[in-house]
């Protein structure tokens, strides 16, 4: 059996039988035993300035957080405080201890001591989360953005939790966080998505783990399994359709349950626009989705889809889930780079035996003056259209000067940003091709 040893002054150690090995304990990095610090109540209470109404953060699923100027070492550490109430025998606040003391992870809201009042409530403290939740990012106007996060932004925050649940199914033995939602999903200092609140959390295996066959069936209403209906129902799986609906809640900017809707759940909403191919239906109004995009949103649809399927069996595991995201983000990123053009680049322009201009006048040896050449990309002059230069029309734009590379012998132009460019040009006779001679490129 393990055991738990913990005086006021020190930390606690744990030993996990799970996951002990006599050869060599060391190999794997889940043998590893974690310290957490057994706080003073007195301490945490002056900490919290009394838990006053000024260093409140929000309501948890078991009691209220407060922020706390934690004193370590003569310098000042941020806290967050849960202050539970029950006063049960096997409160979440002693789940999320027993979870936390043995996973951690910078994915996660890890935690740093607890300590229970005089009559008996724990009080758990865990890392301080400066940025708040997605809840608030996604459903509060009141939020630190002045507009809704764009899809590469809501893509990367998918991509972090699926990484933190899936390093929870991966630990050994697993772990089944239960209660995946917007609501417990935290930003740090730099905006990284941390999953936080183990109170419902369990360790185990189902066949085999006394605990875990006992404990009924738990969650949040709207996220929640609808194939976990029995203790021993209980898979990883069902993180895996919380994870779907709180993808859906994500691009979908919706509540998972919101009664202002018919039907109210975001799955029966979202998942019938999926299976008829309208992807983008399900995407909040507020991102701007550019083209080409079409493969990203379409993955994005159709993985919350499958994440959220009636059967347990037919869902992906989150391994899956995390490199189907990886692999959205690598669409989304080639996407960019086509859309958005560096902001100095350099483009050739061919060599051409004849060039004519719309009136067909000009001809070999004659010089090409009073006309243009319209480009919005300098490749093969196929592609670029001549025309009678207007002199009354003047082109807005940057300027700059085209020249040959001294090594290619191309003609070059440093470009700065995106517009048609209007090229004025000549025709040697000798070589008849098109040289540059004080080129004069506009951006328009």
């Amino acid at each position: 059996m393990g055991y738990i040893s913990c005086n006021a002054e020190s930390a606690i150690s744990t030993c996990d039988t799970y996951n002990f090995s006599k050869k060599n304990p060391k190999t794997n990095p889940q043998h590893k035993h974690y310290k957490i610090r057994d706080f003073n109540y007195t301490d945490l209470e002056s900490s919290t300035n009394k838990f006053s109404h000024t260093n409140f953060l929000g309501k948890g699923s078991h009691g209220s957080v407060y922020k706390a100027n934690l004193d370590k070492c003569n310098g000042y550490v941020i806290a967050a405080v849960k202050k539970t109430t029950s006063l049960s025998a096997v409160s979440p606040a002693d789940n999320e201890i027993e979870i936390l003391s043995r996973v951690r992870s910078p994915r996660f809201v890890n935690l740093l001591g607890f300590a229970s009042d005089p009559i008996g409530r724990k009080l758990i403290v865990v890392e301080y989360m400066p940025n708040g939740s997605l809840y608030d990012l996604l459903h509060k106007s009141n939020n630190s953005f002045a507009k809704p996060p764009g899809l590469a932004k809501r893509i990367k925050i998918a991509l972090q939790v699926a990484k933190a649940v899936n390093q929870l199914h991966v630990s050994s033995p697993p772990v089944i966080h239960r209660d995946i939602k917007s609501s417990n999903i935290l930003f740090d200092h730099k905006w990284r998505a941390r999953l936080g609140d183990f109170g419902l959390a369990l360790r185990g295996h189902v066949e085999n783990d006394a605990k875990m066959r006992c404990t009924p069936p738990a969650g949040t209403l709207g996220y929640l399994d609808p194939c976990y209906l029995a203790p021993c129902d209980l898979t990883v799986k069902s993180d895996v359709f919380s994870f779907g609906i709180l993808m859906l809640e994500i691009f979908s900017g919706r509540h998972a349950i919101d009664l202002r809707f018919s039907p109210p759940s975001v799955v029966d909403w979202a998942v019938p626009l999926i299976r008829s191919g309208e992807y983008h239906e399900v995407f909040d109004r507020g991102i701007n989705i550019s083209r080409g995009s079409e493969a990203v949103v379409r993955q994005l649809a159709v993985l919350a889809a499958m994440c959220v399927k009636p059967t347990a069996e037919k869902r992906p595991e989150m391994a899956e889930v995390v490199e189907s995201l990886v692999k959205v983000t690598k669409i989304g990123w080639r996407v960019v780079n086509v859309t958005r053009q560096p902001v100095t680049e350099y483009r050739k322009l061919t060599n051409v035996p004849r060039v004519e201009s719309s009136d067909g006048s000009i001809g070999d040896g004659e010089k090409i003056s009073g006309h243009v050449a319209r480009s919005k990309s300098i490749g093969g002059f196929s592609d670029v259209e001549c025309g009678p230069l207007d002199e009354k029309k003047e082109v807005q734009g940057l300027c700059g000067i085209m020249r040959r590379s001294k090594s290619t012998g191309e003609l070059l132009v440093n470009r700065r940003n995106s517009g048609g460019i209007v090229l004025q040009m000549i025709r040697n006779p000798n070589v008849r091709e098109l040289e540059s001679a004080k080129l004069l490129v506009k951006f328009s």
